[in-house]
């Protein structure tokens, strides 16, 4: 039976269906949910959530089951206050699946699965990104400064199609096209959704995992054997062989629970969905240890030498918090950045400056409580160039605070997700690019990290600046 008239309702910021007409209201109870309760439509759980974090209003068709029956309509979501508003329209029966199995929106999962998501206008043009996976943080960087490009032009995207005109194609040629990113070691497939009145969305998704080149950054093996005692046989191990073999596994474990958690195939009982959640955290609190280890393994390899690069810290302090503003908002968290005419020009590897800056700042973010702010401060004194996050968290005492670098030292935190080796293996490449890392803090009042590196003392037009 079609309903002709739209369909009102109205979720609040917990994703609970707290207003709906009649027909969406028998649905959700239908779908195993209760009124009001948590939206228990998998697809317009899915929608919703992605205008939640995307800050804009989207639509899309959407199949549910109503028990043996499948129920077609087109949904809207717009942000309102601090919940969503749903409108839908064209409400009919339709043919049920096949094979007798709940039907979902493909894109929902598309959405749900990506690790790159990036708001796009009519032209391609990029508005806005938002990419976790850590081996995108080269292309993060650079769509954080590049809002109005087409997005095919990035130089942080091999295409395979050597340099050609991407702006002039149509975004269904694009659609579904394998990429290379700088930065990471996996191929990555491009799905381009269309968004209702203007724009689309680009979702990244792993195409392959593939294992991690050499590192060129782990130096040459000793020159003449003997010369030094022989490396322990499981040198490298750790980032060469078991990184990359536990990388996969790992993420299709995060896939598939997450795929569970959110229902995409047909309701499912709460206590069930929470155990999905908690295999999920797992997997990402695994997953993260697994590169946590990677990475010292590298710091710790014989000859370990990052390749210096001209940079700026202001730029870098940006570019970080681009990436991490979503998680930022997510908490109320405003960051202070270096204004725009603030330059600390210094001697360092990009891509290892971001990684220390992204430790401390994601730490700066988990500690500081709600609604409060952390401020990324830089300059240049002397022959040195430095940049500061100061967080508003219950900072550290003089013990602490002489223990807080140390390997494996979470500080008696035992259920924060950290793995104890960030800011170790932070200190270890400020060091290893002829800086330092250090913290100064009172307990109550926040703490201050300060990564000096060499100031850039050719580069024209220094500007100290705090």
């Amino acid at each position: 039976m079609a309903t002709a008239d739209p369909i009102h309702a109205r979720c609040d910021a917990a994703d609970t269906l707290v207003a709906a007409d009649e027909a969406l209201a028998r649905l959700q109870i239908a779908a195993g949910g209760t009124m009001p309760g948590m939206l228990a439509v998998p697809a317009l759980l899915a929608l919703v959530r992605q205008v939640r974090v995307s800050g804009l209003a989207q639509a899309r068709p959407i199949v549910a089951m109503d028990g043996d029956c499948a129920i077609a309509f087109h949904a809207q979501a717009t942000p309102d206050d601090d919940g969503i508003a749903l409108v839908l329209r064209d409400w009919r029966r339709a043919a049920a699946p096949d094979d007798g199995l709940p039907a979902f929106d493909a894109a929902a999962l598309w959405h749900h699965l990506a690790q790159g998501h990036v708001l796009l206008d009519e032209q391609q043009r990029v508005i806005t990104a938002d990419l976790a996976a850590a081996d995108l943080a080269e292309l993060a960087a650079d769509l954080a400064g590049s809002t109005g490009r087409h997005w095919a032009l990035s130089p942080a995207l091999s295409l395979g199609q050597g340099r050609i005109e991407t702006a002039r194609l149509h975004w269904r040629l694009l659609d579904d096209m394998v990429v290379d990113v700088a930065g990471s070691a996996r191929r990555w497939r491009v799905r381009l959704l269309p968004r209702v009145g203007s724009g689309f969305d680009l979702l990244l998704l792993p195409e392959t995992i593939l294992a991690l080149p050499a590192d060129p950054l782990r130096g040459a093996e000793p020159a003449m054997a003997g010369a030094d005692a022989p490396l322990p046989p499981w040198t490298g191990f750790l980032g060469r062989d078991l990184a990359p073999a536990l990388r996969q596994p790992i993420s299709r474990i995060i896939a598939n629970a997450e795929t569970i958690r959110s229902r995409l195939a047909g309701p499912l009982a709460d206590a069930y969905g929470n155990y999905a959640a908690d295999i999920a955290e797992a997997g990402r609190h695994l997953l993260g240890l697994v590169e946590d280890l990677a990475d010292l393994d590298a710091v710790e390899a014989p000859g370990f030498a990052p390749a210096p690069d001209h940079i700026d810290l202001a730029d870098c302090a940006r570019r970080a918090a681009g990436i991490l503003s979503v998680r930022a908002r997510e908490r109320g968290i405003a960051l202070t950045l270096p204004e725009e005419a603030c330059h600390a020009p210094a001697i360092g590897e990009f891509r290892r400056v971001l990684q220390v800056l992204l430790n401390l700042l994601s730490n700066a973010i988990r500690y500081t409580p709600a609604h409060a702010t952390v401020t990324l401060a830089c300059g240049v004194e002397g022959a040195t160039a430095w940049i500061a996050v100061e967080d508003r968290g219950e900072g550290l005492t003089a013990a602490q605070a002489a223990r807080v670098f140390e390997k494996f030292e979470r500080l008696g935190r035992s259920g924060d997700g950290g793995s104890g080796l960030g800011l170790y293996i932070s200190r270890r490449l400020a060091r290893a690019m002829a800086g330092d890392l250090t913290v100064s803090s009172t307990p109550g009042e926040g703490a201050r990290f300060v990564l000096t590196l060499p100031a850039d003392l050719a580069s024209a037009g220094i500007v100290n600046a705090r």
